[in-house]
């Protein structure tokens, strides 16, 4: 049954390329089972990191609802419940790219609705610290007006501390997240925390 929600989410993908991402998560496993045009960093297997919540019964679709990812961009977002023999089997979350919609006049602004974000679907990634991170380094970048691609060694090394200081690590795999963030190795984010405690 997987395979007709798999055909969908690709046609999705190549209709809406590059701007469109697809990631199906196994509700009961709580895995991420399949990403397509990954502008998210995730991998298969990653953890969806979804609460533990029973779906309302009538509602199969949740949002829109607003994300930020790693590199900052805004991504308008709606999930949606699918089902196998009337059992809840997987989440089917589409992520829009609104970045470039951002950047445009008042009336794209207006048209993109951003002010009927469901923000009450919030409550399904509530703990999703990749979201957390995301955020942090967004503002952080922000107040220096840096971007993250031009941070250098120093820059990188005060914002892992600064992570650290925030909790931001307590996730699984979160210092591997952080590392293919900034494009460094996973080694060298230990190193930088080693660094701070010697």
């Amino acid at each position: 049954m997987i395979q007709q929600y798999l055909n969908i989410a690709k046609a999705l993908e190549q209709l809406f390329y590059p701007q469109l991402e697809v990631v199906i998560h196994d509700i009961k496993q709580k895995k991420v089972v399949y990403i397509g045009n990954n502008f998210s960093n995730r991998e298969l297997g990653d953890d969806s990191v979804l609460d533990d919540i029973s779906f309302e019964k009538s509602k199969k679709i949740i949002g829109p609802y607003e994300k930020i990812n790693y590199d900052g961009k805004i991504l308008k977002s709606i999930s949606i419940v699918l089902e196998e023999k009337n059992e809840k089997k997987y989440l089917m979350c589409l992520n829009f790219d609104i970045s470039v919609l951002n950047q445009l006049s008042n009336f794209i602004e207006i048209f993109i609705g951003k002010s009927e974000y469901d923000r009450s679907a919030s409550f399904i990634f509530k703990d999703d610290w990749r979201e957390k991170i995301n955020i942090y380094i967004n503002n952080n970048l922000k107040e220096k007006g840096k971007i993250i691609d031009n941070i250098n060694k120093e820059e990188k090394k005060e914002l892992i501390i600064d992570l650290q200081n925030k909790g931001a690590f307590n996730g699984k795999n979160s210092k591997d997240y952080v590392a293919k963030i900034l494009k460094i190795s996973r080694a060298t984010v230990y190193n930088y925390l080693n660094e701070k405690d010697e």
